[in-house]
């Protein structure tokens, strides 16, 4: 493959990086992908039909099936009176997760609400009601729903207890930050600084442990009223604890102090007069304090100097008191308001789920009461009576016998505006245990082994034969479900591992769909006398039973179109199904691809392989070279039973 001639730079249609379960484009060039589409809807495929499409880890299958499915959908719907294909196919997706437990009944509810999506007016919804109708007890569904709705009901109880619970600590939040949460800022807060609170507290006449002195504290500066708690706290701390009262009765005995000073100081005259009448024959200690009565104005002063530092000492404690207590109240509100939003958003999760809770009540409640009346009108009338309760977008299967259901949708098949077939398509096993993908298929098969059902599974080999207990098990149940089988290798070569690659990077062209031709089906090939001959006579070595030869012939139908070569396919695909051990050997023996064009010769020892390449040659114009028949072994293999 040549280099690309032109830069490839990155837009909205290349993806940077590529996700394992991504659609692989390189798949879009398996023709044998379509081949297999216009089996499962063609009108002259006979059903029950299951296609395997098998492969390792990541190889494909997902998408592969996707590519089946979406085919089969568009050649139904493009298909034609005259045409070779079934209109009127239903897809059915199967989730392996609501297969868990009872898989029939999990297949019964995944077809059901497919028909329900087709339509509730036409074929369809009438095929879904008239199957469900006849395949439900209503007695065992009014069970099952009153059983229901007691479990409902204890849920509910449940549920309620569990939102009050989530209120009441919604409501008592800050306590539980405080008290019953090791983990948060205001603890780790009060820890770090146990030693500087446990003075200030000291101080202020509080005693125990500090931490939790803290803690109390800071919940009763939140449990104060009104915008301004912090100022209200703070205002509490100048006067109501211990040595702060002290100071305030001090700086108003000062005060005082100093108004009678000033009163004296200014009532000088008034006083000294009085005092010289009184002591007439000690004139010397008056006139001592006349002479130093401006003292008085620097004993006032003083004393209003000492009031302001009472109270400066005052609020300077105050302060220092509220501080440590105000940062608590802010870091418990931060995290109180994270806590309160994730409260808030688990009390309206939890509100919703009782509604949730109470709407499907309502729905059980008119569900028994409905499936009741229906039980007494089948007593008295002796069958099914009264109008289907279950046509609704979606499935309601209580009391349903699935098995029964789908024989009833068998039967109902193909009647008027009904669908004709119904494709299951069978993913996600890898997402199992071995033994639990194994049992999936086990039951998924006997459900759709009926008439008018494809199913369509996409499996790896290896998880199916540790599921069953070893290889020989495996292929023994493969061979027994599977008639088309199919091997996803999305690299073949050198040369397709370089066209995924670039493919992945952007630098070749996008593959287009091509569109759908339902006029025609590449299975519908004429046999000429020539194949009806070989195939008759290859047919001994392909197997000795009569399932191993209808398999031949349906595998060589199915890859026919893949080759020119119809005569080294038949041989190559004869000896993939029936072939001994010694002849494959001789075979691989005889295939030198060092010289592709020399024919083939087979070593004499394996007179019955002999023979068949004789029957080939016969019929050709050249012998069998090793080319042609390793190209026809390429194709022959994808259509082989997988092994581990």
């Amino acid at each position: 493959m040549a280099p690309p001639k032109h830069t490839t730079s990155p837009d909205v249609e290349t993806p940077l990086f590529h996700a394992d379960k991504a659609a692989a484009p390189s798949l879009a060039d398996y023709p044998a992908l379509d081949l297999l589409a216009d089996l499962a809807v063609h009108r002259q495929t006979q059903t029950p039909l299951t296609i395997g499409l098998f492969g390792d880890p990541g190889a494909g299958k997902s998408h592969a099936l996707q590519i089946v499915a979406k085919r089969a959908s568009g050649l139904s719907a493009a298909s034609r009176p005259e045409g070779p294909f079934l209109p009127g196919v239903i897809s059915v997706k199967l989730d392996v997760a609501n297969l868990q437990g009872d898989a029939a009944k999990g297949v019964a509810s995944a077809v059901h609400e497919a028909l329900l999506t087709e339509g509730q007016g036409g074929g369809a919804g009438r095929l879904a009601a008239t199957a469900l109708e006849a395949a439900t007890d209503p007695l065992a569904a009014a069970q099952e729903a009153a059983q229901k709705l007691a479990d409902i009901s204890q849920r509910q109880l449940a549920e309620q207890k569990t939102l009050e619970e989530l209120k009441a600590r919604r409501a008592r939040l800050n306590d539980t930050l405080l008290f019953e949460t090791a983990n948060n800022r205001i603890d780790d807060y009060a820890r770090r600084h146990r030693k500087q609170l446990e003075v200030r507290f000291n101080r202020f006449g509080f005693s125990g442990d500090p931490v939790g002195v803290y803690k109390d504290l800071v919940r009763e500066l939140l449990d104060r009223p009104g915008p301004f708690s912090r100022l209200s706290a703070f205002t509490n701390s100048v006067w109501a604890y211990g040595g702060q009262a002290r100071l305030l009765v001090w700086a108003t005995a000062l005060f005082l102090l100093s108004w009678v000073f000033g009163l004296a100081e200014r009532m000088r005259t008034d006083w000294l007069a009085g005092l010289r009448s009184v002591t007439e024959g000690a004139s010397e200690p008056t006139n001592w304090i006349e002479g130093h009565v401006h003292w008085l104005t620097y004993l006032g002063n003083a004393a209003i100097t000492a009031v302001l530092l009472c109270l400066a000492h005052n609020l300077w404690r105050a302060a220092r008191f509220t501080m440590p207590l105000a940062h608590g109240a802010r870091l418990l509100e931060e995290e109180a308001a994270r806590r309160r939003s994730e409260l808030d958003g688990l009390i309206v999760w939890q509100a919703k789920q009782l509604d949730q809770l109470g709407g499907e009540a309502q729905k059980l409640t008119a569900l028994a009461q409905s499936t009741e009346r229906r039980a007494r009108e089948r007593a008295t009338s002796g069958g099914p009576g009264g109008r289907s309760l279950f046509i609704s977008s979606t499935a309601d299967m209580r009391g349903l016998d699935p098995d029964l259901y789908l024989e009833s949708i068998q039967a109902g098949l193909g009647a008027q505006g009904a669908p004709r077939r119904v494709l299951a398509l069978l993913d996600g096993l890898e997402a199992l245990p071995a033994q639990q993908a194994a049992a999936l298929v086990d039951s998924a098969h006997r459900c759709l082994d009926r008439p008018g059902f494809v199913l369509i599974l996409a499996a790896d080999a290896a998880q199916l034969t540790a599921g069953w207990g070893g290889e020989a098990e495996a292929v023994k149940r493969i061979e027994r479900y599977v008639q088309a089988p199919f091997t996803v290798r999305m690299i073949r070569d050198e040369q397709a591992s370089i066209a995924y690659a670039h493919q992945l990077l952007g630098a070749s062209p996008h593959f287009e769909a091509p569109t759908i031709d339902a006029t025609r089906s590449a299975l519908d090939h004429t046999l000429k006398p020539v194949e009806t001959h070989l195939l008759a006579k290859l047919a001994s070595l392909a197997g000795g039973t009569p399932r191993a030869v209808k398999r031949y012939l349906n595998a060589w139908r199915l890859a026919r179109p893949l080759t020119e070569d119809g005569g080294a396919l038949a041989l190559m695909l004869a000896l993939d199904h029936g072939a001994t051990a010694g002849e494959l050997a001789a075979m691989g023996a005889a295939m030198d691809l060092e010289e592709p064009e020399a024919p083939i010769i087979i070593h004499p020892g394996e007179p019955r392989l002999a023979a068949a390449l004789g029957s080939v040659n016969a019929l050709r114009l050249t012998p069998l070279t090793n080319g042609e028949a390793h190209e026809a072994w390429m194709i022959a293999r994808d259509f082989s039973i997988p092994s581990a």
